[in-house]
């Protein structure tokens, strides 16, 4: 959260800063950090930045998008959410050269703030029937992409204790009372949902304060 925040600090006043990608577990608040971190710097610095998303499905136009934007003379965050793509897409090409490369790369107006589960933006390939130096090409063509962001935050599973303390947080803001009887409904619903992350949690805490699945 720290760095995330002090990399869009430095970004609004004009000094250096990395283009950032937060990859992980689903559910565990990439997203949700990433909009709130700049809605706190916007309030905290005073300054207007203008907060732009694009679907995984428009990264085609991205170019157009780009040159359509250079010449405002704004601050603009790119968001793009939930990436997965493969290194033979026209995607995949894109955004790697708009992100280092191209003449529109340059703008220092321009930050891209991107999500994925994958830690590379893209699926696993299958090495059958490749020799180890197509591996190695393979596998450097795959990760020439994350490579491009200089700031990689990293979102991990977390422990049942973990997600009762999230399910206890979210009672609080609520205003629900916590009990064993809670904690045993609220790990059922971790089951049934298929593991524990911040997401299952506040889900769990909706059902009881709307009672639809009580």
């Amino acid at each position: 959260k720290d760095k995330l925040i002090k990399n869009t600090i430095s970004f609004l006043n004009n000094k250096q800063f990395n283009h950032v990608f937060l990859w992980g577990e689903k559910g565990m608040g990439k997203s949700s950090l990433v909009k709130s971190a700049v809605e706190f710097v916007k309030r905290k610095e005073k300054q207007e930045v203008l907060f732009l998303e694009i679907l995984f499905n428009d990264l085609i136009f991205l170019p157009e998008i780009m040159y359509r934007l250079s010449p405002l003379k704004k601050k603009i965050i790119i968001f793009i959410d939930d990436i997965t793509l493969s290194s033979k897409t026209s995607e995949f090409s894109i955004l790697k050269v708009i992100l280092q490369g191209s003449i529109l790369s340059s703008n220092k107006n321009i930050a891209f703030y991107v999500t994925s589960n994958l830690r590379n933006l893209t699926n696993p390939f299958s090495n059958k029937n490749l020799n180890d130096l197509e591996i190695k090409d393979k596998t450097s063509s795959i990760s020439s992409l994350a490579e491009r962001f200089g700031l990689k935050l990293g979102f991990h599973k977390c422990s049942k204790k973990e997600y009762l303390e999230i399910v206890k947080l979210y009672f609080k803001k609520y205003n629900l009372e916590y009990s064993d009887k809670n904690i045993n409904e609220a790990l059922s619903w971790s089951i049934r949902k298929g593991g524990f992350s911040g997401r299952i949690a506040e889900q769990f805490t909706i059902n009881i304060v709307t009672k639809i699945y009580s």
